[in-house]
C-alpha cells in the first residue's frame, strides 16, 4: 500500500512541477529571445538559428527555473490534498508525514542531481558555443552580403546588391560595386550567383556577367572604363573577414575546474581569482536550493492543522522565506566574490534552513521550548515586571 501511496503521490507532484517548468522557462525564455532579436533582424538569420541561439542558453536558465517550479508545484500539490481532505484521510489511516514527504524529497533530490550537472558542465558549455555562435554570426560576411532586394555595406567602400534569391541560395541579379580604391572602382554584374565554401572562406561564384573597370588619374576624373565579359568569375569573401579572437571566458562561461584553478597564462582568470572561486562554491551551493525550498514547502503545510478559513497565509508565509533565503543567498554570492571567507556561509544558509524545516515536519515542539528557555533563563522577578510569551 505504501508503494501505491508513494507512487500516487509522486504523480501528483511531477506534473504541476513538469507544468510550472515549462511556464516559468517559456517567460524567461521569451526575454531572452528579444534581445536576440537583433541578430535575426540585421544580421539575416533563419529562424532555426534563432532557436539554436536560444536553447544554447536554456541551461542556465533552468539552473534558477527548476528550484522555484518545484517549490510552486509542492505548494500546490500539498494544498490540493489538504483541501481535497486527502491528508486528513491519510494520517487518520496512519501514514506518517514522512512517507507523505519523502516521494516529494526524491524529485528534490534527482532536481539537485540535474542543476549540479548543468551548473558545472553544460551551462557553462552552453554559454560558450553561444558566445562563438554570436560572433560568427557578427563577422559573417558572406551572410550580411546577401540581402534579396536591399542594398548592403558589408565593408567600407563595399556595396552588394541581390535582386531576389531562391531557396536552395542561389541568387538573382547580382551586383557588387568595389570602390575601395578610389582611382580603381570595380563593379561587377551577373545573372545569377551563389556562395561556396573555400579552403581560406567564403567564395561568391558569378554566372553570365560582365566587370567594369575605370582607372583614373585622380578621384575627381572620369577616367576610361573596360567592359569585361565572362561566363563565371569567382570573388573571394574572405578578405572582408577578420581573424578569429581568443576569446576571454567569464566566469559563468568557464568549466568547475576553470573555475577553481585558472591556467597561469589566463591573464581575466588570474585577476579575478577570488571571484570565480566564490562562483564554484555558488554552483555547489545551487544543488542545495531545490531540497531547500521543497522543505520550506512541506514544513508549511504538511503539519498545518485544519482551518476552515484556508491556507492561505501559510503559503504566503512560505513564499516569503523561500523568498528571503534565495535573496540572502545571492547576496552571500555576492560578498563572498570580494571576501573569500564568506563562502562557507553560502553553504550554511541552506543547510540550517533545511535542518529547522526537518525539525518542524518532525513534529519538533519549538514552542514549548521557547517556553521552557523563557522561564529558565530570565528570573523570575524580571518575568512579573514583563509580560510572558503566550
Amino acid at each position: 500500500m505504501l508503494k501505491s501511496l508513494s507512487r500516487y503521490l509522486f504523480l501528483q507532484a511531477i506534473g504541476p512541477f513538469i507544468v510550472a517548468s515549462i511556464v516559468l522557462t517559456g517567460i524567461i525564455w521569451l526575454t531572452q529571445a528579444l534581445r536576440m532579436l537583433d541578430v535575426l533582424i540585421t544580421q539575416g538569420q533563419t529562424l532555426p538559428t534563432f532557436f539554436e541561439l536560444t536553447a544554447l542558453a536554456l541551461p542556465s536558465t533552468l539552473i534558477i527555473v527548476l528550484p522555484i517550479s518545484l517549490f510552486c508545484a509542492v505548494l500546490y500539490m500539498l494544498h490540493k490534498l489538504i483541501s481535497d481532505s486527502e491528508i486528513v484521510v491519510m494520517f487518520a489511516a496512519g501514514v506518517s508525514r514522512w512517507v507523505v514527504a519523502l516521494p516529494l524529497l526524491a524529485i528534490a533530490v534527482g532536481t539537485s542531481i540535474v542543476i549540479l550537472s548543468f551548473s558545472i558542465y553544460v551551462a557553462p558549455a552552453g554559454m560558450r558555443e553561444l558566445k562563438v555562435r554570436l560572433y560568427e554570426i557578427r563577422s559573417d560576411v558572406a551572410t550580411a552580403m546577401i540581402r534579396e532586394g536591399a542594398f548592403s555595406n558589408p565593408a567600407n567602400g563595399l556595396t552588394v546588391f541581390v535582386r531576389e534569391r531562391d531557396a536552395d541560395g542561389t541568387a538573382h541579379g547580382v551586383l557588387v560595386h568595389d570602390s575601395r580604391n578610389r582611382l580603381e572602382p570595380v563593379t561587377y554584374m551577373a545573372e545569377t550567383g551563389s556562395l561556396v565554401r573555400g579552403p581560406n572562406g567564403p567564395l561568391l561564384v558569378m554566372f553570365n556577367g560582365n566587370i567594369q573597370r575605370v582607372s583614373r588619374k585622380s578621384a575627381k576624373e572620369m577616367g576610361a572604363a573596360t567592359l569585361l565579359y565572362f561566363d563565371k568569375y569567382t570573388y573571394d569573401l574572405s578578405q572582408y573577414m577578420e581573424d578569429r579572437p581568443t576569446f576571454t571566458y567569464e566566469g559563468r562561461e568557464r568549466y568547475f575546474n576553470e573555475l577553481i584553478s585558472p591556467a597561469a597564462d589566463d591573464g581575466y582568470g588570474q585577476q579575478n581569482r577570488v571571484k570565480l572561486r566564490a562562483d564554484a562554491h555558488e554552483r555547489l551551493v545551487e544543488g542545495f536550493y531545490p531540497t531547500m525550498l521543497t522543505l520550506i514547502a512541506l514544513a508549511a503545510l504538511l503539519p498545518a492543522p485544519f482551518n476552515r478559513r484556508g491556507y492561505a497565509s501559510r503559503m504566503a508565509l512560505a513564499a516569503g522565506i523561500a523568498l528571503t533565503v534565495r535573496i540572502g543567498g545571492f547576496a552571500l554570492a555576492d560578498a563572498a566574490g570580494h571576501n573569500l571567507q564568506l563562502a562557507p556561509l553560502m553553504y550554511l544558509l541552506p543547510i540550517t534552513v533545511c535542518a529547522f524545516c526537518l525539525a518542524v515536519i518532525a513534529g519538533v515542539p519549538f514552542d514549548v521550548w521557547w517556553r521552557r528557555l523563557w522561564r529558565y533563563a530570565i528570573p523570575a522577578s524580571g518575568r512579573k515586571r514583563g509580560r510572558s510569551p503566550s
